[in-house]
């Protein structure tokens, strides 16, 4: 029993300093305010939640440090808002993602395999010229919403290229995906070459890039149209996926070639913060966004607030009651869109074949890799898991927060402080302290609003806007002092 108290001794000096911290709470505020302040602290733990979870399961399967989990949120939030408010940004350069990607692919299923491996610079540039040809006068800037070159929002037909000379650009980018994806297999004389069945994706991709073509205008406006509610939902699937489609790629092409010089990864994602930030700013401008909210969460009137969540169902009012004070029904959503996220990732990691060998690579990498399952692959779709959880958040908190270029650092900071808290590469850690971080920043701002009044002070004693920020590294202070290793991590 003592040895069992010992080695936990760190976790059961935090709870106990949890439990007299809740009485002090419960003494300091009345039982609205501080279900209030409880409510926001939870909706920060979920977005916490949602990019710390893949930092951690990153880190424990993969040994990296990904410094740019913070602009895959920021990209995520920013891509949900493109679809939800202006889709036709996405609709005139989603086709030449497509055709790239069909030409790359494409080349896999041609002999350049067999040719000599000097070839193979040559290429590289020929590819890059005629890439640099296909969109050379393709402007992004008319096509963003209030892009500051732009001088405000344009009219569609005026920002986006004639159908034919799209098509021509879709077309080129085509062929310098074939160029590059045939200096890429070229020396490989050993590769597999793909399935004919297989060929159906890139054809299947290249058809849709064309087809998206001439109906950008009306898919625009069918778009618009849509719902509020169904254009939300769409906003988080393309979050998502445009964050898992960047992790992945960004793993498979920067991160995968460094896994023995840690350092150098460190230095590339630190350098992807900054690529991120101004590739936003170039293509959406300094200025910053605020999503509105989907017409499940901003409906006003006499009826208003709901009384319950069950009431809210009928009315989607703005806020619900709670303890007799209004609460944000939207932050609703973002708890229970966080504690959905928990749920699934435990029943991945627990009870399917990708979670039992994510679970094995955490704990001995090399054995897994010498059973015959192919680790890289893994690495990549672990990658883009996490990378996608982060931009689903970034999706989630636009409507809360509001997208701006600098929105992706100070995620990263509060995910990095999180982890750190709940234990590095533990997943039920992260969730600890993206929940713990959450909610001292909810008690940190509710102090510098009203500031503490203490028994024997005739006056509370206020604090400044910065002890808000400062609680979280107070608290991961604490828990290094008391548990080096965090509240749920593993000495080695």
């Amino acid at each position: 029993m003592i040895e069992w108290i010992q080695r936990r001794r760190g976790l059961i000096a935090g709870i106990i300093v949890a439990i007299l911290f809740a009485i002090w709470a419960s003494t300091q505020y009345e039982p609205r305010v501080l279900a209030s302040i409880l409510l926001s602290g939870l909706t920060l733990g979920a977005l916490y939640f949602l990019v710390t979870s893949g930092l951690s399961l990153i880190f424990g399967l993969m040994d990296v440090l990904n410094f740019a989990h913070g602009t895959l949120f920021m990209i995520g939030a920013y891509i949900g808002f493109t679809l939800y408010a202006n889709p036709r940004l996405l609709l005139n350069t989603l086709p030449f993602v497509l055709a790239f990607v069909t030409g790359w692919l494409l080349a896999r299923w041609l002999p350049f395999s067999s040719l000599p491996a000097g070839h193979r610079r040559p290429l590289w540039v020929v590819a890059v010229l005629v890439g640099v040809f296909a969109v050379w006068g393709f402007e992004l800037a008319p096509l963003a919403t209030t892009a500051l070159s732009s001088g405000g929002r344009v009219p569609t037909e005026q920002a986006q290229a004639p159908v034919g000379l799209f098509i021509a650009r879709t077309l080129g980018l085509a062929i310098a995906g074939l160029i590059a994806g045939a200096a890429f297999v070229i020396g490989n004389e050993h590769a597999r070459r793909p399935a004919n069945r297989d060929l159906a994706w890139p054809i299947g991709l290249l058809a849709l890039a064309l087809i998206i073509s001439p109906l950008r205008l009306s898919a625009e406006g069918w778009i618009l149209a849509l719902d509020s509610n169904i254009r939300f939902l769409l906003a988080l699937v393309a979050g998502a996926g445009g964050g898992a489609a960047l992790g992945g790629l960004m793993e498979w092409s920067l991160i995968r070639p460094l896994y023995s010089r840690p350092i150098y990864q460190v230095l590339v994602t630190l350098g992807l913060v900054f690529v991120g930030t101004e590739l936003v700013k170039g293509i959406w401008g300094p200025g910053g966004y605020f999503m509105e909210l989907p017409a499940w969460f901003s409906r006003r009137g006499p009826s208003c607030p709901s009384p319950n969540l069950i009431a809210w169902l009928q009315d989607n009012c703005a806020s619900i009651d709670v303890l007799g004070r209004p609460f944000p029904s939207y932050r609703i959503f973002i708890i229970a869109l966080g504690i959905a996220m928990f749920i699934g990732i435990a029943v991945l990691l627990r009870y399917t074949r990708l979670g039992m060998i994510i679970r094995a690579g955490v704990q001995d990498g090399e054995m897994v890799q010498a059973l015959g399952i192919n680790v890289r692959r893994v690495f990549t779709l672990v990658f883009a898991l996490g990378a996608g959880l982060a931009a689903l958040g970034g999706v989630a908190a636009a409507p809360f927060l509001g997208i701006s270029p600098g929105l992706g650092q100070e995620f990263q900071l509060q995910a990095f402080i999180a982890v750190v808290i709940g234990g590095m590469g533990s997943f039920t850690g992260a969730a600890m302290g993206a929940l713990l971080v959450g909610l001292a920043r909810a008690f940190g701002d509710q102090m510098v609003l009203t500031g503490i009044q203490l028994p024997w002070m005739s006056e509370a004693m206020t604090f400044s806007p910065s002890i808000a920020r400062a609680s979280t590294v107070l608290i991961m202070a604490l828990v290094l002092l008391l548990r080096p290793a965090g509240l749920f991590g593993k000495k080695e």
